[in-house]
């Protein structure tokens, strides 16, 4: 018995004096280029909603998502028979009024040529005169109306405005469509865009950044994009309290519309509180480290890290004071605490 307990005190102090022998580095503020991360979200550059410009039942829904487009390809179909018996009674409106005034212009014509060997009074063709100015400008009016009628039983077939990508249809075939409805939502591809909304703690910062020509970086898809050109909307949104930036991404850059994102806006300079990668164990979602006690001992701590600052080093959020010291080991040092 006396034997083992010796056995157990002589592996004690071997692993007390391994544990003291172990690295460690302390932790320190470095310094690091601040920043603001967002959320953000995809959108394409040209987006439109095309919506109906006339009221009927949808024939023929043409589309479908994903497909692609030409410019003035046809999206939709709608029933245009109400609006072409309109343009139909415009076109017969005219043609009545057409009459009329061949009429009044003829007996104008016989007025003046009466008047000139007096059988008509001057108020006569004065009468005269006048109804034919009426009726001139009833045929210029019913005209345009017959015009008007023409272009809406041509908005009963619905285009698309661009070459583009079908993001969505809004509208099945048998449904009804009004002025206004929307029948598809088209993008052009190739010029992407990530938005985000910037709360107004961040806007001065974030704008001090841009003028020095620091370009938000963009992270979609595990990727990591560099913007190209940054706009920041003039006015905040007085709900939410928060301004819409919208980043340009490169023209090679894989998105679509609606995807998530993620903007770093780049603030200046900071110093942050950091410590090596290599003193950090990850398990699951929990980091922890060892930090070295006052009697040489190690004890384990959650910490809560931020972003990787370059030099294999991590920014420390929370779990740590500067000046502590860390196992650069910490599977032997977490031996070493486990057999205390």
């Amino acid at each position: 018995m006396k034997i083992r307990s010796l056995l157990w005190m002589a592996w004690g102090v071997s692993v007390f004096a391994g544990a003291a022998d172990l690295p460690v580095a302390a932790v320190t503020r470095s310094p690091a280029a601040g920043g603001y991360v967002a959320d953000a979200s995809v959108q394409a550059v040209r987006q439109s909603v095309v919506a109906s410009q006339v009221q009927g039942r949808v024939l023929e829904l043409a589309v479908k998502a994903g497909d692609r487009v030409r410019a003035g390809q046809v999206l939709a179909r709608i029933d245009d028979r109400e609006l072409g018996a309109a343009e139909a009674s415009s076109q017969a409106a005219i043609a009545e009024a057409q009459a009329s005034l061949a009429k009044a212009e003829f007996d104008l014509r016989r007025n003046q040529s009466l008047a000139k060997q007096n059988f008509v009074s001057p108020s006569a063709v004065e009468q005269t005169d006048a109804q034919v100015k009426a009726l001139r400008a009833r045929v210029d009016a019913l005209r345009a109306g017959a015009s008007a009628a023409s272009v809406s039983r041509s908005h009963a077939l619905v285009t698309a405005p661009y070459d583009g990508v079908v993001a969505a249809t809004h509208v099945e075939t048998g449904d009804m469509a009004a002025p206004g409805k929307p029948i598809a939502t088209l993008f052009q591809p190739g010029a992407l865009r990530a938005v985000a909304f910037l709360p107004e703690s961040q806007l001065t910062a974030v704008r001090e950044g841009l003028a020095k020509g620091i370009a938000p970086e963009i992270e979609i898809g595990g990727k990591l994009l560099v913007g190209t050109r940054t706009s920041v909307l003039p006015a905040a949104d007085p709900n939410t309290r928060t301004t819409e930036v919208r980043v340009d991404l490169p023209v090679d850059a894989q998105g679509t519309p609606g995807q998530f994102a993620r903007a770093r806006f780049a603030l200046g300079e900071t110093q942050r509180l950091a410590i090596p990668q290599a003193a950090v164990i990850r398990r699951s979602e929990l980091n922890a480290v060892y930090v070295k006690t006052a009697d040489g001992r190690f004890q384990q701590r959650q910490v809560r890290l931020g972003e990787s600052l370059g030099g294999g080093r991590v920014e420390v959020l929370a779990g740590l004071k500067q000046g502590e010291q860390v196992a650069l080991e910490p599977v032997k040092a977490g031996i070493a605490a486990a057999a205390k």
